[in-house]
């Protein structure tokens, strides 16, 4: 996912241009869209289809510049009802539909879930880049 999202946009320019200095999140949380995410929002499955976000845990960078993964496996559902599932948000806070959305990307194949099915992203799925 090469896609930085507008808020985490300003917070790299104010920090590499000593413009400010913005707070990190404490952690983050990957969420799935509806719709295609773009750099300020995502349409994020609902909460009462049996959905919640996950923790993110993200690896360092490859170096020199190159990409950064998640460390473990995120499991979504299952899900209680049908979603068309077209993309993936990284967020700085648990909640659906809240906080500020840090990075995103659509799914190479979309996914339409039934009652019961789970979406899973085994450790390196999620790659994020710079480029």
């Amino acid at each position: 996912m090469a896609n930085v999202s507008a808020y985490a946009q300003k917070a790299v320019l104010d920090w590499l241009m000593n413009g400010a200095t913005p707070t990190r999140p404490a952690q983050t949380w990957v969420g799935l869209s509806i719709g295609t995410p773009t750099s300020v929002t995502g349409s994020e499955v609902q909460p009462n289809s049996g959905y919640a976000r996950q923790t993110g845990l993200f690896g360092a960078a490859a170096s020199p510049a190159g990409s950064a993964s998640n460390t473990a496996a995120m499991t979504f559902g299952p899900f209680s009802s049908v979603q068309s599932v077209q993309g993936v948000i990284i967020n700085d806070t648990a909640s659906i539909n809240s906080g500020n959305n840090i990075w995103y990307g659509t799914l190479s194949v979309a996914r339409t879930v039934q009652p019961g099915d789970q979406i899973v992203f085994v450790a390196g799925a999620l790659i994020c880049t710079l480029a």
